[in-house]
């Protein structure tokens, strides 16, 4: 007789049990979630952290008082300068906590801004920090509101400014691969490509992109059949950190992104090939290129941190 009675108690307590383990898949599908979003960076996404990550000595003087003044020239397509800038200090400790220690910046690379094309060698570099300085093993790479190529004039005959690196070009022999990879770090980002990856004769075959609001995606140069143009990596990057590898061997490529303290595996985001490479030679450019459409400007102030930058 008492069998019943205990079955009921039972019964009840497994019931109040279950009961309180049904928010359990929820939660768990929360943490899933977390630990895809991490390959962004930190959870901290506004201007106000980017902000932090930096102290500024100095000011600069807007595009138009450069133009005033002549230190920019209409139509002169390779400048002398110097174009000096405001001295940006990196706040290492805290931007390390975020990607790790970063590596030496490669010795062997060149520049290319607005005002004097692609001849900068980096003994020339101290005379374009308006643009382009390095701090410790940050490259800092920045544009200002309005500026423009002039060589063409100004206005509707100007196209948006530019500063990037690159790589010398990379003879890559039949069937071998070679590697870039880099860490991002967004302060203030703007509508710009952010890496190509270029074959011999200018020819792009892909790029990283970047939005004014801080979104990260991949573009190929060409649509084909069954492969998305354009991929997004990561969104609300405003102050976070994304690490990115690109392989190619002149014919192929393949893109990888993963957060910069992850010690998992790369994950892989797509697969391409573009027109074999002029004499199997090839190039990776980073920086910002907002790209070459007359009448356009740069909209915003931008900067950009890279770190960690590897050619193999």
């Amino acid at each position: 007789m008492l069998m019943k009675p205990i079955m009921i108690i039972l019964t009840a307590l497994l019931l109040t049990l279950c009961a309180g383990n049904v928010p359990a898949a929820p939660q768990a599908c929360n943490q899933v979630h977390d630990a895809e979003m991490t390959v962004t960076g930190t959870n901290n996404s506004t201007s106000e952290h980017a902000s932090q990550f930096y102290t500024q000595e100095g000011s600069d003087p807007s595009f138009a008082t450069l133009l005033e003044q002549g230190v920019i020239k209409l139509g002169e397509r390779f400048s002398e300068g110097p174009v000096l800038g405001s001295r940006i200090k990196v706040n290492h400790e805290l931007l390390e906590k975020q990607v790790g220690k970063p590596g030496s910046i490669p010795k062997d690379i060149g520049l290319h801004t607005e005002v004097c094309g692609d001849n900068i060698r980096r003994k020339d570099f101290g005379k374009w920090t308006r643009w382009y300085q390095e701090d410790g093993d940050v490259q800092i790479f920045r544009l200002f509101k309005g500026e423009q190529n002039v060589r063409g004039g100004t206005g509707p005959d100007g196209s948006p400014g530019r500063v990037e690196v690159f790589s010398k070009s990379i003879t890559v022999a039949p069937g071998t691969w070679h590697e870039w990879e880099a860490t991002y770090t967004l302060i203030k980002p703007v509508g710009a490509c952010i890496f190509q990856l270029m074959h011999e004769g200018s020819l792009w075959a892909c790029h990283i992109d970047m939005t004014a609001a801080g979104e990260i995606h991949f573009l190929r140069r060409r649509p084909v059949p069954g492969l998305e143009r354009e991929i997004s990596l990561a969104k609300d990057m405003v102050g976070k950190s994304i690490s990115i590898k690109v392989r190619a061997n002149g014919e192929a490529y393949e893109v990888f992104q993963k957060a910069p303290l992850e010690n998992g595996p790369w994950k892989l985001v797509t697969k391409g090939t573009f027109i074999k490479a002029k004499d199997n030679k090839i190039q990776f450019r980073w920086g910002m290129y907002c790209g070459s459409k007359k009448g356009q400007s740069v909209p915003n102030d931008a900067m950009l941190f890279v770190t960690g930058v590897a050619i193999r």
